[in-house]
């Protein structure tokens, strides 16, 4: 009997979690589920952190909360956010006709809102250049399309970092953290314009083989880049991305209106986002979905908002800007598959309208 007690205390506490889990292998039920678990490890660490930021701050709080928003900043928060993206399509349009894509302006809006139902897929903004194709645009390569995306998001990361300079001082904490993120910022844009640095990142990079599938996109980017940084269409895409960094800072002010959340101004508001912005890519979560909310609740509690309070502005916000876009963007995704020609160059006809053929 003691024996048996000795070796439960001995491997009984440490084998029974690995028992457990051969068991839950073996179980016909629970494979699918842990197959897509083991595929989408991400996303279901990002809805963890959800889950875990609302039992935190107190789900009977928190609805309370949002049980109470006020209508009007609500209401508003619709234009501003559909107002984001629209103008960075604008600008992503001028990047496309900088690099030789003929694309029309309406086209290149509508790709980018449908491009939104992608946010929550790693390098999910990566499935615009199959939409450019589909669309029907000609002269158009997929790396330089690629280095169009890469370039925008890069400058749109960037000028968003600005906001949370003009903060270091009141915040010292911080400033070692924006100093790293800067300079890496800084640091690609000089490995992309410098050729003889850039061939050797590429070189690097190509080492990695599950990078070695994209070589020629990584390849074709530097290209796009320098073509890109020419005034005649840095100068539009700047001010676009600019213009549309200001309304993402007037969403998230909206979000903290609605809630009830006034001892906030825009200036403390945009650095709060920014901030959270910021560190929450590098998480390398989609969307940085979870870290986000939690960055931004913590940094608006400091500011003396109730973490209830905090997490609700957040989740508003992340509710507007990612799934109301994502379900914005399949809808935009639907029209350009029904409205705009394929590949092959034959446009698709809408259910129950009559073929060529049948006309004639």
């Amino acid at each position: 009997m003691s024996s048996t007690s000795g070796r439960a205390r001995r491997g009984g506490g440490s084998s029974t979690p690995a028992r457990a889990l051969r068991r839950l292998h073996r179980n016909p039920a629970a494979r699918p589920v842990l197959g897509f678990l083991r595929r989408h490890w991400m996303v279901a660490v990002a809805v963890v952190s959800i889950v875990v930021l609302v039992l935190a701050v107190n789900p009977g709080k928190l609805w309370g909360v949002l049980s109470r928003v006020e209508l009007r900043p609500l209401l508003l928060m619709l234009p501003c956010t559909l107002a984001v993206y629209v103008v960075r399509g604008f600008g992503w349009h001028a990047a496309l006709r900088q690099i030789g894509v003929k694309i029309s302006m309406h086209r290149s809006v509508v790709v980018m809102l449908a491009g939104q139902a992608m946010v929550f897929l790693p390098a999910g903004d990566l499935a615009r250049v199959k939409m450019v194709r589909d669309t029907g645009a000609s002269g158009h390569d997929a790396g330089e399309i690629t280095g169009t995306i890469a370039f925008q998001e890069l400058l749109y990361m960037t000028l968003m970092g600005f906001a949370v300079l003009p903060a270091i001082a009141q915040h010292p904490d911080i400033g070692g953290v924006v100093a790293i993120i800067t300079l890496l910022q800084v640091s690609i844009f000089v490995v992309l314009l410098w050729e003889r640095g850039y061939k050797l990142a590429v070189r690097t990079v190509e080492r990695i083989r599950f990078l070695r599938r994209f070589d020629r996109e990584l390849r074709d980017i530097r290209p796009a880049f320098v073509r890109l940084f020419e005034p005649r269409a840095g100068i539009p895409i700047v001010l676009c991305n600019m213009l549309a960094v200001t309304l993402a800072f007037v969403l998230f002010l909206l979000a903290l209106r609605a809630v009830g959340v006034h001892n906030i101004g825009f200036a403390k508001a945009a650095f709060i986002y920014a901030l959270g912005h910021i560190l929450a890519a590098l998480t390398f979560l989609p969307g940085g979905v979870g870290a986000y909310e939690g960055i931004l609740t913590a940094f608006m509690a400091l500011q003396g908002v109730p973490p209830s309070q905090g997490a609700a502005a957040a989740l508003l916000y992340r509710g507007f800007n990612d799934i109301l876009m994502a379900v914005i963007g399949l809808g935009s995704g639907w029209w350009l598959r029904h409205h705009w020609p394929h590949p092959g160059g034959a446009r698709r006809r809408p259910r129950g309208a009559p073929s060529a053929a049948s006309r004639s």
